[in-house]
């Protein structure tokens, strides 16, 4: 097989692609290396083998980018905004903009057209490469394989979508509880245990460090600069050559310039904002609704309509029956991440309460009407609970039978009248979530992407590359 793997400067990542490249070689895979970025050429190269054919974004464009091109078939804007949803102040006008979108459009097209691979491998569709590139594989047939660490601790989803595994699903449907063996059953009630009460829970889930004193905020600094310093003195000091092609790297440029006054501005927000937040009270009628990390894919991909939280909020709170009110929790996370504005905003919606990220949140969901979320991890843990879970966004768990996908806001509060007039069926639970777990599990493989920089290693490459080329080529077959 041809492998096309997506180079850019995301951590953990690349050192993971770096090995599994590697294991494919020594298989007797072909591999190319697509750098997105100068950035990325100059502090990832050193992952990957020193002799596999490699092409750079940076370079290709410099070379043979169209500008006067205007046919971009089927091509929309959407791409770009998550890449403007991630930046404070978006810096590029139109024609920046533009150019930026179809340089990604043409550099992917030479990809998929010249290059010809067998399978892209990359990140989930979650930026504008990503989302060209995964466009572009869909017109051409070539699989792309999305890696992500799933909900599954040591197990990688490998997704055919933006936000999914279509099998999840497919599977799920012709489950039935008696071909699921004892081992799986076992697994599975594992699990469900774990999950819900919080004592087993994806690395992600942890809240992260968020408070710095400030010698150790420098000396954090200083090893971040240790790190990357060089490839970003490399790429200023060739800047000229490349910023006209390179969004990428200027982003990156800036966010590391910027990066002091952000932990600065944190810290104070930290210090000052408590006083948004209040107590439940678990005798009211309530909803919940788990604020999400921001800017993130999980809202400027999977959930774009409705990435304004805040005016997503106002609008589900004005939508729920009443007396019931929205209780807002803040993420771990994401506290000192949101302007006091944004609280303010909260704040003065009457039925709308901020909760703070500390309280516990099995016992909200265990206390409430439901959960209206956009795409969090938090609906997953809900349906599992036995609550009502309806999500405005794309997610994996949307084929879950508590899990309703409203198309708008008047669909969403004819969700919640129709389950608070017919009741929420929970008699099939057990089984359901059962059947669920086990066709999650048996679409993920063993795997782990930040293992890749621990010692030891846990992962196997030779498994996990196998795993792959049999995804592949079972997506490859289905289109044809």
């Amino acid at each position: 097989m041809k492998w096309c793997i997506i180079v850019n400067d995301a951590p953990f990542l690349m050192e993971f692609l770096g090995k599994l490249s590697s294991r494919f070689i020594e298989d007797g895979d072909e591999c190319m290396l697509a750098f997105d970025n100068k950035f990325a050429e100059h502090a990832k190269t050193k992952y990957f083998p020193k002799h596999v054919q490699s092409v750079s974004k940076v370079d290709w464009c410099r070379e043979h980018y169209d500008a006067l091109r205007k046919d971009y078939d089927n091509l929309d804007w959407r791409p770009l905004y998550a890449n403007f949803d991630r930046m404070e102040h978006w810096l590029w006008g139109y024609r920046e903009s533009a150019r930026r979108l179809s340089q990604d459009y043409q550099f992917f097209e030479y990809v998929c057209q010249t290059e010809r691979p067998d399978a892209i491998l990359f990140e989930t569709p979650s930026g504008v490469a990503a989302l060209v590139a995964y466009s572009l594989s869909l017109k051409y047939g070539i699989p792309y394989l999305g890696i992500i660490d799933s909900r599954i601790a040591e197990r990688l989803e490998v997704r055919d979508t933006e936000y999914t595994d279509r099998r999840y699903q497919q599977t799920y449907g012709a489950l039935r509880m008696e071909d699921i063996s004892k081992e799986e059953l076992q697994f599975a009630t594992r699990f469900l245990r774990g999950f819900l009460s919080h004592d087993r829970l994806p690395s992600y889930y942890g809240t992260g460090k968020i408070r710095f004193t400030i010698l150790g905020y420098v000396n954090h600094y200083a090893r971040r600069l240790r790190e990357i310093g060089r490839s970003l003195w490399r790429y200023f000091w060739a800047r000229k050559q490349f910023h006209a092609v390179d969004f990428e790297s200027e982003n990156r440029l800036r966010v590391a310039l910027r990066a002091p006054k952000t932990v600065i501005v944190r810290q104070f927000r930290i210090a000052f904002q408590k006083h948004f937040y209040g107590k439940p009270d678990l005798q009211e009628e309530f909803y919940v609704f788990p604020l999400h990390v921001q800017p993130e894919a999980s809202t400027s991909v999977q959930a774009m309509a409705y990435s304004d939280q805040a005016a997503a909020i106002r609008n589900i709170a004005f939508t729920l029956p009443f007396p019931a009110k929205l209780y807002v929790k803040e993420h771990p996370i994401a506290v000192g991440m949101k302007p006091s504005s944004f609280y303010r905003k909260i704040q003065n919606i009457p039925n709308a309460q901020l909760i703070a990220p500390q309280e516990s949140m099995p016992e909200l969901i265990r206390n409430s009407q439901g959960v209206i979320t956009l795409t969090g991890t938090v609906g997953m843990e809900a349906v599992m609970a036995g609550k009502p879970t309806y999500v405005l966004g794309n997610v994996f768990y949307e084929y879950h039978p508590l899990c309703r996908k409203p198309k708008s806001i008047d669909e969403l509060r004819e969700f919640i009248r129709a389950d608070r007039r017919n009741g929420v069926p929970r008699e099939n639970l057990k089984q359901d979530n059962i059947r669920f777990i086990v066709s999650y599990l048996r679409n993920t493989i063993p795997g782990s992407v930040p293992a890749a920089v621990a010692d030891p290693d846990t992962n196997n490459y030779q498994q996990i590359a196998r795993d792959l080329r049999r995804i592949a080529q079972m997506r490859k077959s289905s289109w044809r």
